[in-house]
């Protein structure tokens, strides 16, 4: 999925961040269903539990986002 997920954001010619909501069926077949361009950004929505995961708290994630838009 993340795979998936890194494809569709190169597809899309996105350059910071966003988040890809993705799909399984009953047949494991994984589908891309949207990028969301401006997700939610409060402690407990998906993109900062998802950095949480690769060891990243909400706070670095911020002042990332914030560097990236300085870019």
């Amino acid at each position: 999925m993340q795979d998936m997920a890194e494809k569709a954001f190169a597809v899309l010619r996105l350059t910071k961040y966003a988040r890809m909501d993705i799909m399984m069926n009953e047949k494991n077949e994984i589908f891309c269903l949207e990028a969301n361009t401006l997700p939610g950004m409060t402690p407990t929505s998906l993109v900062p539990q998802e950095a949480a995961v690769v060891g990243m708290n909400y706070n670095q994630l911020c002042e990332k986002i914030i560097r990236m838009a300085f870019e």
